[in-house]
């Protein structure tokens, strides 16, 4: 009987098989990669839809969205005149004259903007007035300056304005160099009290510019707001954006279709 040896054993040709493996590694990458890439395209859609994205550009670009609560706002403007503020004067002004119109279209009839100038004094530039017949932005006042800024001329100020149910939230523009701030968070919310106030937020135009420990330690719910204060659009977007934040809502960008929620 004849016994076959067992002939040679044929491995997979190099020149053929290589190829096809590399096929099937890319193919594994795109079929990851595909997924990974719509989570960061939905991700980012997301974010803009729910006004999380960060905002830049004119605030006429943009609109407030989503539903409110049933409060009015008295909006009231704190702006800082004292020295160390005078090279964001310019821009400040220009931004509230872009900020004016644009709160007269998204905000509601019975919502109102205030503005204050203080330093070592306070003196009152806008009263509160319907945010949407204000017109135009009234030019600073004169304030007095060099012995300190404080805060105690405008918040006299704020309680001589009349009555209101609306909520008073106070924006300091402000590098919150101030001689009388509260010593810590229970006077910082008695003092809030007093003047019935329901929101303080801090706008400081410069991202180097160092807010004291004191305001953090008086005001930790108002961590401060930075913004390129030379830029108009920056700082009116800056306030457009702690504005949607007090009503509830989002700064999104405007749609053609889109209608500010009343």
């Amino acid at each position: 009987m004849t016994t076959l040896a067992p002939g040679p054993r044929f491995g997979r040709s190099p020149r053929l098989g290589e190829p096809n493996r590399r096929f099937r590694l890319a193919l594994i990458a795109l079929l990851l990669l595909v997924p990974l890439l719509w989570l960061l395209f939905t991700s980012c859609q997301s974010e803009e839809e729910n006004g999380t994205a960060p905002v830049s550009g004119a605030l006429g670009d943009y609109a407030l969205e989503g539903r409110r609560g049933p409060e009015c706002l008295r909006l009231t403007l704190m702006v800082d005149s004292s020295g160390s503020m005078q090279d964001y004067a310019g821009a400040r002004d220009a931004a509230l004259n872009r900020l004016v119109p644009w709160l007269a279209k998204n905000l509601r009839d019975s919502d109102e903007l205030a503005v204050i100038d203080f330093a070592q004094t306070a003196n009152v530039r806008l009263p509160p007035t319907a945010a949407r017949s204000v017109g135009s932005a009234p030019g600073a006042p004169a304030v007095a300056d060099g012995g300190g800024t404080l805060l105690a001329p405008a918040l006299a100020e704020v309680d001589r304005f009349p009555a209101s149910k609306c909520d008073t939230a106070v924006l300091l523009l402000s590098d919150a160099q101030v001689s009388d701030l509260p010593l810590g968070e229970p006077a910082g919310r008695t003092l809030l009290q007093q003047h019935d106030v329901s929101d303080i937020e801090l706008l400081v135009p410069g991202h180097a510019i160092d807010v004291p420990a004191g305001w953090t330690t008086a005001f930790p719910a108002a961590q401060p707001r930075k913004f390129d204060g030379y830029d108009p659009d920056a700082t009116a977007v800056a306030i457009g954006r702690t504005v949607a934040e007090l009503t509830g809502q989002q700064l999104a960008r405007s749609r053609a279709s889109a209608t500010p929620s009343r």
